[in-house]
């Protein structure tokens, strides 16, 4: 009965292999190589909260990020065929590794995410942006470094893509705001049918967004009260 069983089991096709694109291989008997395997997921994790985000605060400042984000990739795909630098491994990652797309995502992340915390017009004596700075740049920092730990790239490679989404996330921002903001770009999306249908904001265009909110909120808890005495 135990070999009828046994026969039983299906045979695995040769042809199977692993995706990739959360596949991490790391040595397993090295607590700092487990850890930085979970941490080398950020940008998965990351562009999981874009969508949530965008799809809670249908925030348009949010949904030109992503794309940017998207774009940095694209820039990215591009870079590494022309280049065509093998990684230092054979037996890890596929395709190319100059630049590092890892580190030029969470490069353009950090330095998006710190341009918009200053951006937004916190009050001065407000440490939430600096607080965020310090944390996206430890999260970048670490990610990136988690690529040459596991031995996907090399120094060079997680180099040369953190100055490529460091220099790719100002220039878009600046593409933003002094080119598709001038033009009334931004109103456009706000104001076609599409946008009017999602609902889309632009908090951005607001100084002190955080505080606004919160005043918005306080008065609606009153008004909200009142109804109910």
């Amino acid at each position: 009965m135990h070999d009828q069983a046994n026969d039983s089991k299906p045979t695995p096709p040769n042809t199977l292999t692993s995706l990739s694109l959360t596949h991490v291989q790391y040595v397993g008997d090295d607590i700092y190589s487990h850890i930085f395997a979970h941490l080398t997921l950020s940008p998965l994790a990351i562009t999981c909260g874009y969508v949530a985000v965008i799809l809670t605060t249908r925030d348009l400042t949010v949904l030109l990020m992503l794309v940017g984000q998207l774009l940095n990739e694209c820039i990215n795909f591009a870079l590494k065929k022309s280049v065509k630098q093998s990684r230092p491994t054979t037996y890890l990652g596929d395709g190319y590794g100059m630049p590092s797309s890892h580190s030029q995502f969470m490069a353009f992340f950090a330095t998006y995410m710190i341009i918009l915390m200053y951006r937004w017009g916190p009050s001065p004596d407000s440490v939430a942006p600096h607080l965020v700075t310090v944390v996206v740049i430890a999260w970048a920092l670490l990610v990136i470094y988690s690529r040459v730990h596991l031995l996907y790239h090399t120094w060079q490679q997680v180099l040369t893509g953190s100055l490529c989404g460091c220099a790719f996330a100002v220039g878009y921002y600046f593409f933003t705001q002094h080119f598709l903001r001038s033009r009334g770009m931004q109103d456009w999306m706000l104001d076609n049918a599409y946008g009017r249908w999602a609902h889309l904001v632009d908090r951005e265009q607001m100084d002190n967004v955080y505080q606004w909110e919160w005043d918005q909120f306080q008065q609606w808890r009153r008004i909200s009260q009142g109804k109910n005495d």
